[in-house]
């Protein structure tokens, strides 16, 4: 897929999966407002990053990060891909 930058290397690991979906959603924005200002996403790219619990791996949501028009890196979390 041309323009998309799997970051196989990079993963957040966070919450617990007994906890709650909203507490685990609330986790993941904030983990990714501090990866906005380390990720380095191209112009017209896209990194995307898993977001998984800590105390087994169950994947949460996956973070979308790209740039918009004027050129500030975004986020989007998918939790459609959670397997909790």
């Amino acid at each position: 897929m041309k323009g998309m930058n799997l970051e196989k290397e990079m993963a957040v690991h966070c919450g617990k999966v007994t906890d709650s979906m909203e507490t685990l959603e609330t986790l993941c924005c904030e983990k990714a407002e501090k990866l906005l200002a380390t990720l380095d996403v191209s112009e017209g790219g896209k990194v995307e990053v898993p977001f998984w619990t800590e105390d087994f791996p169950e994947l949460i949501a996956v973070g979308k990060f790209s740039r918009d028009k004027s050129g500030k890196v975004i986020y989007e979390l998918d939790f459609s891909e959670s397997t909790l």
